[in-house]
């Protein structure tokens, strides 16, 4: 099948929606299907010394991008989407319109493309403008069904109304499968102590401070942080520095193909999700903690490690006490006890196999399977 896949997402990037649309395209095209990724052209955001946008989001070249001119300054957003306007009036051969921007699909409806829509936001809070073009997207004889990412978000679609439950798919997040395991890093600190990782953004309800706290309590582990902005890292190095800890090190942002060798190399990985959790450039994101269901978990999940995570109900639809270890959200207390478990090697190794075993209906290729099979 010819997919056109229409995306707001900026390419390349470090936000975690541009990595789910590279990997998804990835996926179709892996599933046997033609693949083209719209994307918007605004140089000015790009990641910077980004050579090769392939090879910086760990995908294969087997689908083609094409960029549409987004100016930044007012009214971009509308040049956007009368590119997308024009790309799909000259362009025919596709069978199937995928993708997250809501205003990029619903254009492709009055342009009689059937549509997949797949969204990760509350329709709860949605604006007016954006719940009025849902609706009229919804509405459409072309729009064939909208994709959600867990079973809770799909809870929120049903009780406001709008879909029925044959019309929503809930399809889990993924990540790719590892073919390697065994690749990793040199780490910072002793390398006899128990390594304990954590590989994402630091900004509010990610559970920095958690770790901080953890870190002074078991100074016979090491702590390792990869990712984060300059300054959110410097601001955490400060206080570290003041509390004269010597165990937990920054290692800064890693490409998203350089990640795998990290979290090999951890021998117990963290998701400390707060109760309350936005989205990386989403001012309105709300409080996504009772409906995410985060890239982080499944990429922990394929490296066969020991996971802890903070027990949310949305975890629990693909975590549980066979695959990981659950804690309190925001509590050193059940954080310190959690470690102390998994010093046990035999039942690190244990959780950690079973968390790959279960993450095998959750690669990439697994999810848009599953996606274009119900069509």
């Amino acid at each position: 099948m010819k997919i056109l896949y229409i995306s707001k997402s900026i390419i390349p990037s470090r936000t975690a929606n541009s990595i789910h649309v590279m990997k998804m395209c990835q996926a179709l095209s892996d599933n046997g299907h033609d693949v083209v990724l719209l994307a918007p052209n605004q140089k000015k955001q790009y990641e910077n010394s980004v050579y090769n946008v392939y090879d910086y989001y760990g995908v294969k070249k087997n689908f083609l991008i094409k960029k549409i001119w987004h100016p930044d300054l007012k009214g971009g957003a509308l040049l956007y989407l009368l590119g997308i306007f024009y790309y799909l009036i000259t362009n025919r051969k596709f069978q199937l319109v995928y993708g997250r921007f809501l205003h990029g699909c619903y254009i492709a409806t009055l342009l009689k493309n059937e549509v997949i829509f797949e969204t990760h936001e509350n329709v709860s809070i949605m604006k007016n403008h954006r719940l009025i073009i849902f609706k009229k997207l919804i509405k459409s004889k072309y729009f064939k069904k909208l994709i959600v990412i867990s079973q809770a978000l799909k809870n929120i679609y049903l009780g406001n109304g709008y879909l029925n439950t044959e019309k929503i798919q809930v399809a889990h997040d993924g990540a790719d499968e590892v073919l390697n395991l065994n690749s990793k890093i040199k780490l910072q600190g002793d390398e006899k102590t128990l390594k304990v990782g954590y590989v994402g953004h630091l900004y509010q309800g990610r559970g920095i401070e958690l770790i901080i706290e953890c870190a002074k309590r078991m100074n016979d582990v090491t702590f390792h942080i990869v990712g984060g902005t300059y300054e959110d890292i410097n601001k955490w190095k400060k206080y570290i520095k003041n509390l004269n800890l010597s165990n937990i090190f920054f290692y800064g942002f890693v490409p998203p193909n350089e990640t795998v060798n990290y979290r090999n190399s951890f021998d117990i990985l963290l998701a400390l999700y707060a109760k309350q959790v936005s989205v990386f450039g989403f001012k309105d994101s709300g409080n996504t903690s009772e409906f995410m269901s985060p890239l982080k978990i499944f990429e922990y999940m394929a490296h066969k490690k020991a996971i802890i995570a903070s027990d949310l109900p949305v975890l629990r639809e693909v975590l549980n006490s066979e695959n990981s270890i659950l804690i309190k959200p925001e509590d050193i207390d059940d954080l310190v006890k959690a470690i102390s478990t998994f010093k046990k090697k035999e039942y690190r190794e244990k959780l950690g196999s079973n968390a790959l075993k279960d993450f095998k209906k959750y690669s990439w290729k697994h999810r848009a399977e599953g996606l274009m099979s119900k069509m």
